[in-house]
């Protein structure tokens, strides 16, 4: 049973028009990886941007020091600039090369719990903190701990946007 001559015509005009130059240019770019070329050079730009990095540093150096200072149980074994700069320093890195990592590993967690996982991810990095600085963040307890990750994630939200580090929410550029 052959098909008749028609339906080949059909198909090879249904082919002939999916290739349209017009209907291909409406379809992002998208490299190997399948990740849209735009969020390539939004990382790129990201990446490279290095005042950024050190201003989302600062603040988070910031929020951990004033998490320190606000949460009874939570104390410095030294006080001096070098130590705070110190803590800061260590602490922004933590925050932008060992969380997303943590966030991206319990992202089912994260969604079922609307966030409150992201409370004991911070909860977990000033312990880290506490132990890679050799005690220089005292602690009386756990639950110490639990409400310095709940304040820091609040005062470094703050800081940041108060900072300009967050991107909007919606592009005014694309939106218009």
């Amino acid at each position: 049973m052959s098909e008749p001559a028609g339906a080949e015509v059909e198909v090879a005009g249904a082919a002939s028009a999916a290739l349209d130059p017009s209907a291909v240019a409406a379809i992002p770019e998208v490299n190997l990886h399948g990740i849209p070329v735009w969020a390539r050079r939004r990382l790129k730009q990201d990446l490279s941007n290095w005042r950024l990095f050190l201003v989302r540093v600062v603040t988070s150096g910031l929020a951990v020091i004033l998490t320190v200072v606000l949460v009874p149980g939570l104390g410095f074994s030294s006080f001096g600039w070098g130590s705070f700069t110190l803590i800061g320093l260590v602490f922004g890195l933590l925050n932008g090369l060992v969380k997303p990592f943590l966030q991206f590993f319990s992202l089912r967690y994260l969604v079922a719990s609307y966030g409150l996982v992201v409370v004991l991810i911070n909860a977990f990095l000033l312990g880290l903190l506490s132990w890679i600085l050799d005690g220089k963040i005292e602690a009386l307890s756990v639950l110490s701990f639990l409400l310095g990750g709940l304040l820091i994630g609040f005062i470094g939200t703050f800081l940041d946007t108060l900072a300009g580090t967050t991107p909007p929410i919606i592009d005014r550029r694309r939106a218009s």
